[in-house]
Order: structure tokens, then sequence, then C-alpha cells
């Protein structure tokens, strides 16, 4: 196993505060951020498990995996136009995180249905970095916290549609596994 190499944070407590979750013990506050996130999925804490992931990944990696799992959780399901071009928008953010793009990614979620995962993972694109007000006024930063919290409820959204709920997280949680491990490309060949 080649450990969560794209993690920067070092104990689970660091991420477990972040989620505003009170800790077991100190013992388990510093159990390192892998070790932890493989006792939720032990103890089938699923749920939990996402958004832990979801806190411990690097914005961008976080953003990435919300989006990628949506598209292979709704693959083959028909969905509204609009659902589409949100997921696409965020998809495209994933290639070339620019600001234009990101951008698009909300405008895109604004005429998506306002629960669909598609939505979700636009939204957590826009609020991944930059501003969240618009261009031409004084910045107003996204605080640190939300873009994983809401790409977390976009896989679990759309893990929801499936009809083997456990069987589609834990296919999302493998994949976000192999991010923290090896990043957004994947493993070396």
């Amino acid at each position: 196993m080649a450990g969560w190499t794209r993690v920067k944070w070092t104990e689970a407590g660091q991420v477990t505060e972040l989620l505003d979750w009170p800790t077991d013990s100190e013992e388990t506050a510093k159990t390192p951020p892998e070790a932890y996130f493989r006792n939720l999925r032990s103890a089938s804490r699923l749920e939990a498990a996402v958004f832990f992931l979801g806190m411990a990944l690097p914005r961008q990696e976080t953003v990435a995996w919300a989006a990628r799992a949506v598209r292979d959780l709704v693959e083959g399901m028909e969905r509204p136009r609009p659902d589409t071009d949100a997921l696409r928008a965020a998809l495209l953010w994933v290639q070339d995180p620019s600001e234009g793009r990101r951008r698009a990614a909300f405008d895109a979620a604004q005429n998506a249905e306002m629960t669909s995962p598609e939505r979700l993972a636009a939204m957590a694109v826009f609020l991944s970095g930059g501003s969240m007000a618009p261009e031409n006024v004084q910045p107003v930063p996204a605080p640190p916290d939300v873009a994983g919290r809401i790409g977390a409820g976009a896989i679990l959204v759309a893990a929801s549609r499936r009809p083997d709920r456990v069987a589609a997280i834990n296919r999302a949680l493998d994949a976000g596994d192999e991010i923290a491990q090896w990043g957004l490309n994947g493993r070396p060949a």
C-alpha cells in the first residue's frame, strides 16, 4: 500500500475537527488519516468515510473525485439536459481548473435540478476557490470546508440513485482512496 501521498494532514483529528466531529479519544485523533478512513469503512460507516475523504483531500482532488464519481455513478441513467450540462462543466474544470471554467460550472449549476448530484458537483467546483461574488465586485472567498462537504454530498446523492447504494458508495470510496494515494493521474505505470 502506497499511503496517502496527496493528503497533507498527519492526524485524523485535524480532519474531524474541520468536519466538527467529536473525537472519541486523543489516541483516535492522532491516528493517521488513512488508517482512520479504513476504520470507518471497516465499521460500515460509509457516509462518514465519504465526508472524511472529501475533507482530507486537497480541494482540487476532492472536486475531481466528486465529478468523476458522479459521472461513473449516473452512467446509463436518463437525466435532464441541464444536469448533464452541469456535470460536463464540472468535468471540464477538472481538465482545466481555470477561473473561466469555474464560473461556467456555476452558471451550468444554476440551470440544473436543485438536488441533482450533477448540480452539486458543479457547485463544488465553483466553491473550491476564487470568489463567490460576481467578477466586478469585492472578492468573497468560500469557506474552506464547503467544497469538500458539497463534493461528498454529490457522491452520496449519486450513489443513492443506484440499485445497490452500498456497492456504489464503496466503488466511489475505492476511487477516492486511489486519488489520495496516487493523485489525479492515478497509479504510475
